[in-house]
């Protein structure tokens, strides 16, 4: 069952998804050895098989941090999909997806909660009303067994 907080983090790290998987791809593939094998020379088995790319593979689909990565992934964009794709006026709707966009994704942050209710045309409190409608869906997704 994630939490609210798991959900808001899950959000406020959407936008760097790609930046972390990568990141995380690179230390599976290339990891820090604190002891380097100091054995010079030495003689290498002749009839063995180079299992290095298996391992490497299995090790990048099934570290848990990724999979996390990715499940958080899925379930902002999910929710975030219903905002856009919603015809009814409702509290997941393109109007959610700015204020999701404001609060969380943009780099600059140019709106308070009074200005983005001018702008969109609803209440101060029906902003914040609809940024806890959308955590509250990622919670449920990030709840959802896969």
């Amino acid at each position: 069952m994630a939490t609210r907080d798991e959900a808001i983090q899950a959000i406020k790290s959407y936008p760097d998804y790609e930046r972390d998987k990568h990141r995380r791809e690179l230390e599976l593939r290339y990891p820090f050895d604190t002891y380097p094998d100091e054995n010079i020379g030495g003689g290498r088995a002749q009839n063995v098989r180079d299992e290095s790319l298996e391992n490497e593979v299995s090790r990048v689909l099934s570290d848990p941090k990724l999979i996390e990565l990715e499940r958080n992934k899925n379930a902002v964009e999910s929710v975030l999909r219903q905002c856009v794709d919603k015809q009814v006026r409702s509290l997941l709707d393109k109007a959610t997806y700015d204020i999701i966009y404001e609060f969380y994704f943009a780099e600059v942050k140019r709106h308070n909660a009074d200005s983005l209710a001018q702008i969109i045309g609803v209440s101060r409190t029906q902003i914040y009303e609809r940024r806890n409608a959308f955590i509250e869906a990622v919670r449920q997704k990030l709840s959802k067994p896969d």
